[in-house]
């Protein structure tokens, strides 16, 4: 539901009963009420700055920022609050494209519409290591999977960072584990009726799954799959020609961070890929 879209008909939902008797007091109703119209204010006002930056070819990021932020403060999947922010992408991508590409992304992560891939790789990487490691394959799972996966900023970070341990400990061939991730998640999106996955490794997640699913593009599964060979150490002839693989390699940089932080006797090894992190930043804002 669109926050800032609240009608009478919507507010009074609210005040019907439910099967068990329950009926929400009149000052959190009052509440609803207040907070809707200040959505609805808010977006209004977005909505005629953003038709102002096109009209003068605004193009200070800051300040538009400053007022289009905001939005993200009532912001659902496939709401007409969502649009209006596509809508200011798409003019931030008349001069700067990149950009542009990158808040998509960043906005189809907030939204969790990609999530469930993320779910998909959990559960893949659960059977495979039950299938493995018989009884010791929850503990297995939890320690290495979880541990690394469940720390993940979005779902890409959380989908490599589930399958990373699977590779490497594993000895499973990255393309075969990106298939069984994809066809997981097919099967889930094939019946919506049948949401139980979500119920499963939720709590486990932190991250609950949005309703709609964008599916990842074909490049998209590529870069999940580089990101799994990249990490696998077993490949590697030695500890410098590892190294190298992760030059201006962002997602995979991320995981093994993930992977080594809080564990003392790799702080050496986790120092230096925080500096490959912060040398990509560099050369990110160099551009």
């Amino acid at each position: 539901m669109d926050y800032c879209m609240i009608d009478e008909n919507k507010k009074s939902a609210f005040t019907e009963s439910n099967e068990s008797g329950f009926e929400l007091p009149q000052e959190m109703l009052d509440l609803f009420e207040k907070v809707a119209k200040q959505n609805q204010a808010q977006f209004r006002m977005c909505k005629t700055m953003l038709a102002g930056f096109k009209t003068t070819g605004e193009t200070d990021l800051s300040y538009m920022d400053t007022y289009m932020d905001s939005l993200y403060d009532f912001m659902d999947q496939e709401s007409d609050t969502e649009e209006l922010y596509l809508n200011y992408i798409a003019h931030i991508a008349t001069f700067d494209p990149e950009e542009a590409a990158e808040r998509r992304d960043y906005l189809e992560n907030f939204l969790c519409y990609k999530t469930e891939v993320a779910y998909a790789a959990a559960y893949v990487a659960k059977e495979i290591c039950r299938f493995q490691k018989g009884a010791d394959g929850d503990d297995f799972f939890k320690k290495n999977c979880l541990r690394v996966g469940s720390r993940g900023l979005d779902w890409k970070i959380m989908t490599v960072g589930f399958l990373y341990h699977i590779v490497e400990d594993l000895d499973y061939d990255a393309s075969k584990l990106i298939r069984m991730t994809r066809n997981k998640l097919e099967e889930w999106l094939s019946d919506p009726s049948d949401n139980s996955w979500r119920y499963d490794i939720d709590d486990e997640l932190m991250v609950f799954a949005g309703v709609v699913c964008h599916k990842p593009t074909d490049a998209e599964w590529k870069e999940l799959e580089e990101a799994l060979c990249i990490l696998n150490e077993k490949t590697a002839v030695d500890k410098p020609s590892y190294l190298a693989r992760f030059k201006n390699k962002y997602l995979p940089i991320k995981v093994k961070i993930d992977d080594l932080d809080g564990q003392p006797s790799r702080e050496e090894e986790r120092h230096q890929f925080l500096q490959m992190l912060w040398d990509y930043a560099d050369q990110r804002d160099k551009k």
